[in-house]
């Protein structure tokens, strides 16, 4: 059977490809990366225009060309990342093959791997899934119940408020991107209903530093110190971030607040009925749950990191909630509400499924110890809780991809 022949396949260009390839350049292991978009940039390329990254420019650690700029304090809007990703890969002279969708891949006849693109068929001996952790935007199955009249965005599609139609928007999601839409939109002065989901409240800054530098500490010295974040149950890998905001400086994102802004939060979507949008009734529940997160979880396991590597750090000096309640309804009229848009900001799911291979589990995320699937020469970086909760992120997915180029390397040169 025809075919290119490669000795290490790197699948995704973004920064776990890119660091993927910077370390095995460093291993002298020949290697090709397919990128299935036309230029660099990763998934941040489908980020809405005000978008900044959530976390602050320090934490930027990708391998031989960390974060050296004069806000490192600061939080890199979406164009200066994509830039700063695409200085890097030249930087590294990552071998990038852009415009290369891989769809198919099979065990090779006689060992390694058959890779079906559309630019034809690889052959390689081994290879490592780079595609990053938001792959396939999800939509519920709800969605098709709504009028063809209401424009329908995932936030992957969504730019700036300036696109959508007249009238008043809908966001279905609390998460990060849904948080941060609903502020957008605000900003305009539309008018924003946000259906919320199970998604934690934290502080920008806790203890004296930005919560994100806690996170990242916790997932490079954690174990050092004895103290860690714990690994969540497999279902649990997939849990949104903190909510969070890069804008203006950073900040948090309060669900009151909003409320008190004029954003009308509703409850979980549940789907519609005659006409009408139907919200679980627990918007109070939901905002209690949302703000208690943070002290049940993350400051617990902050705290003792803090105390058992001796760090000298103020005390909590976080400012309340308030106790404002919002109105709500559980039932949202789109005629009478005037929704001329929704935006999904309902995730995204993996999407191995193109992987005609036994390694993926009941969730569909490959089997693999630190990176290693179960299957010879079959690697992953850049998934969600590959290691830690800092592995797909800018600030640790540089490690895992250090440890699976030195497996990839130790399987010695074709």
């Amino acid at each position: 059977m025809g075919g290119t022949d490669i000795d290490t396949l790197v699948i995704g260009a973004g920064q776990a490809g890119l660091a993927t390839s910077y370390w095995l350049t460093q291993s002298g292991v020949d290697h090709l990366v397919l990128e299935r978009r036309p230029r660099l940039g990763g998934a941040w390329q489908d980020r809405w225009d005000s978008f900044c990254l959530n976390s602050p420019n320090y934490c930027i650690m990708l391998p031989g060309m960390p974060y050296a700029g004069p806000d490192p304090e600061g939080f890199m809007p979406r164009d200066d990342l994509v830039a700063y990703l695409r200085r890097y890969a030249r930087d590294i002279a990552a071998p990038v093959q852009a415009g290369t969708e891989a769809f198919r891949l099979q065990a090779g006849a006689d060992g390694g791997f058959l890779v079906g693109t559309s630019r034809g068929p690889y052959r390689s001996r081994r290879l490592v899934l780079a595609t990053g952790a938001y792959p396939k935007p999800y939509l519920p199955a709800a969605a098709a119940g709504i009028p063809a009249r209401i424009l329908q965005l995932h936030t992957d599609a969504y730019r700036n408020p300036g696109l959508l139609p007249d009238g008043a928007v809908l966001v279905v999601g609390s998460g990060q991107s849904g948080g941060q839409i609903a502020e957008d939109l605000l900003e305009a002065g539309r008018e924003v209903h946000l259906a919320l989901s199970s998604c934690p409240e934290a502080p920008r800054r806790y203890r004296g530093q930005d919560t994100v530098y806690w996170i990242i500490q916790l997932s490079v010295r954690g174990a050092e110190a004895g103290v860690s974040l714990p690994v969540p149950p497999p279902a649990g890998r997939f849990a949104c971030n903190p909510l969070v905001s890069g804008r203006h400086g950073g900040h948090d994102i309060c669900l009151r607040a909003l409320a008190r802004q004029g954003v009308r939060l509703h409850g979980r979507f549940e789907g519609t009925d005659d006409g009408a949008l139907v919200f679980s009734d627990d918007v109070e529940d939901r905002i209690a749950v949302a703000e208690a997160a943070f002290g049940q979880r993350l400051q617990p396991v902050i705290d003792a990191f803090i105390a058992a590597a001796g760090i000298a750090a103020p005390a909590d000096d976080r400012p309340g909630h308030g106790s404002f309640v919002p109105a709500t309804d559980p039932r949202l009229d789109l005629g009478e509400a005037g929704i001329g848009a929704i935006i999904w900001a309902t995730g995204y799911r993996l999407d191995f499924g193109w992987l005609d291979l036994p390694v993926l589990d009941e969730w569909g995320y490959p089997r693999h110890h630190r990176g290693c699937v179960e299957y010879p020469g079959l690697y992953a970086v850049g998934l969600p809780w590959l290691t830690t909760h800092a592995s797909p992120l800018l600030a640790g997915v540089g490690r895992d991809a250090a440890y699976v180029a030195a497996r990839v390397a130790g399987c010695g040169s074709a």
